[in-house]
């Protein structure tokens, strides 16, 4: 494992999550991702899958730096061989149909759109397999993380990165000249067998196609906590406009069964926010779902199509002689939604700050860039390719994926941002965002959706006034977590490296004192002890033991 560190751990920690820790909330997401299992029995399984290659037993089980979402591994053979193996945590999506999914489409993606990822050797969605848990076995991805040279500007310059872009836009331009008929994601058709037919504009045989079913959606969104146990439409739709409008008649269902008064401290500490006040906002967003899709274009934006959930340099493996790509991992979740919803820059070469479409001009250098010391010079110079890489992307792009190109020209993050927030909010304590992207649309319904007459949606006075009378305390959480970001790099889900975990405690207790002292009254301190963004939200959570 050359360039990597290997360690002992004890039997404990190969259940326990281990990456990070959490400066609130800890006790619930360890608990969410602790996972018990069998490992002789997941090794012997992954010697089965390998012994016809010659595998007779396993000589070393490595534990991999875990994500978010699954417990990872790399289980050497004695014949040399390397099994990879990815077990979800329960945070990871709905038992059975995170798996079963993902499985299914990454398949689809080798077998009919020839797009490199590892080859599957064993997999169960099922919990109650010998093992004890879900899990996919796969070969090691062939190559090298990105990551590993994509850091290094003397090891990769950018002509070798224009190469490695191009080979990216060409794995995009396979997904968005495939449209289909139906949003959800796939799946085998023996595990969804009353999901709709696959029906995909890809020339494929009937009989490749008959093997997979489109069925339901498995981002968290429709399965989180008392939403697992209902029986909400989760997909498949027809159209983008049954995409979009499910979103809300399922959260209103959700609400309508468990929706409680409670106290929403960014507007009153004594009047509760009524369940009943988000339901008004879900009737006015399913009027106003006509301008969260964009108008009719040739390349059928709005189509269902298949994208990349997360296309980092972490998820691109590549060929360190020759620099060409040889797997992209990491299709978890993948959904088969509209493009215009999915579509973006991916983050290997996005510029931290917004670029323009218009592509008449390279970037350049700052115009007092002589006259900067050299630690300026340097950072300078940074940007600069950062913004060039940005712009290259968009370059090809333009010439060799214009149906990606249509989409990012007409992406407004006014229509898709209520489609992405509709099912958060209320669970996150956050309507306000809602009811600003709402108003916001309202506003803009000339502009969106020309020619169909006056907005169907008014707000009153009394919503202005809910909506004013948070502006100022959202404004005072939203300072306090970029100051925190931009200081300490502490994330808004709070995760910290465990080495740091005392430090950024001390120093978060710190700052939450100043601003307790400078508070002017009892209300204001009150707001500072309410409104604090890192302080634990989920009750009756169980430590992961």
């Amino acid at each position: 494992m050359a360039g990597c560190s290997v360690e002992d751990i004890s039997e404990a920690d190969l259940y326990r999550y281990t990456r990070h820790r959490w400066v609130y909330n800890e006790a619930y997401n360890l608990s969410q991702r602790y996972l018990k299992f069998d490992l002789q029995e997941l090794v012997r399984i992954a010697v089965t899958a390998t012994s016809e290659a010659g595998a007779r037993r396993c000589i070393e089980v490595l534990k991999c730096n875990e994500g978010m979402n699954n417990r990872a591994f790399l289980l050497t053979m004695d014949n040399g061989s390397v099994v990879f193996a990815k077990l979800p945590n329960a945070c990871a999506g709905p038992a059975f149909y995170t798996t079963a999914s993902e499985v299914a489409t990454r398949t689809f993606l080798r077998d009919v759109l020839d797009i490199p990822t590892p080859r599957i050797i064993a997999w169960s969605a099922q919990k109650t397999n010998s093992v004890g848990a879900e899990y996919i076995l796969e070969e090691r991805a062939r190559g090298q993380p990105l990551w590993s040279l994509w850091q290094d500007w003397d090891k990769l310059p950018i002509i070798a990165r224009f190469g490695i872009i191009r080979q990216v836009v060409e794995i995009e331009r396979k997904l968005a000249d495939t449209t289909f008929k139906h949003c959800g994601c796939i799946y085998f058709k023996a595990d969804v067998p009353h999901g709709d037919r696959l029906i995909t504009s890809r020339t494929t045989s009937p009989s490749i196609l008959e093997r997979f079913r489109m069925g339901p959606l498995v981002d968290m969104d429709h399965w989180r906590k008392e939403k697992a146990t209902m029986n909400l439409n989760r997909g498949p739709f027809h159209g983008a406009i049954g995409f979009v409008r499910n979103k809300a008649i399922s959260e209103k269902h959700f609400l309508k069964q468990y929706g409680r008064p409670r106290l929403n401290y960014a507007r009153s500490g004594v009047e509760p926010e009524q369940p009943e006040e988000m339901l008004e906002l879900l009737d006015k967003y399913l009027k106003l779902t006509p301008a969260m899709v964009p108008p009719p274009t040739p390349d059928d934006i709005d189509a269902s199509t298949l994208w990349h959930p997360d296309l980092h340099p972490d998820n691109i493996f590549i060929n360190p002689k020759n620099l060409q790509v040889t797997s992209v991992i990491d299709w978890q979740s993948t959904t088969a939604a509209p493009l215009f919803y999915q579509c973006g820059v991916p983050k290997m070469v996005r510029h931290r700050e917004p670029v323009s479409l218009d592509l008449s001009n390279w970037p350049k250098l700052c115009d007092n860039y002589e006259d900067l010391g050299r630690d300026e010079k340097d950072y300078a110079e940074k940007m600069h390719r950062s913004e060039h890489l940005h712009q290259y992307y968009l370059r090809i792009t333009r010439r060799d994926n214009p149906r990606h190109w249509t989409a990012l020209q007409l992406h407004d993050e006014l229509r898709v941002q209520p489609v992405k927030i509709v099912q958060q909010v209320w669970e996150n304590n956050t309507v306000f965002f809602l009811r600003r992207a709402l108003m916001r649309i309202a506003t803009n319904w000339e502009r969106l959706c020309p020619g169909a007459g006056p907005c169907p949606v008014s707000f009153s006075e009394e919503d202005l006034s809910l909506f004013n009378r948070e502006v100022e305390k959202r404004e005072f959480v939203s300072d306090t977590l970029n100051l925190l970001q931009k200081n300490y790099g502490l994330n808004p889900d709070g995760t910290v490296e465990p080495s740091k975990y005392n430090e950024i405690q001390t120093e978060l207790e710190r700052l939450k004192a100043i601003c307790l002292e400078a508070a002017e009254d009892d209300e204001e301190r009150f707001n500072v002890e309410r409104l604090w963004p890192y302080q634990d939200t989920v009750d009756n959570a169980s430590l992961a033991t």
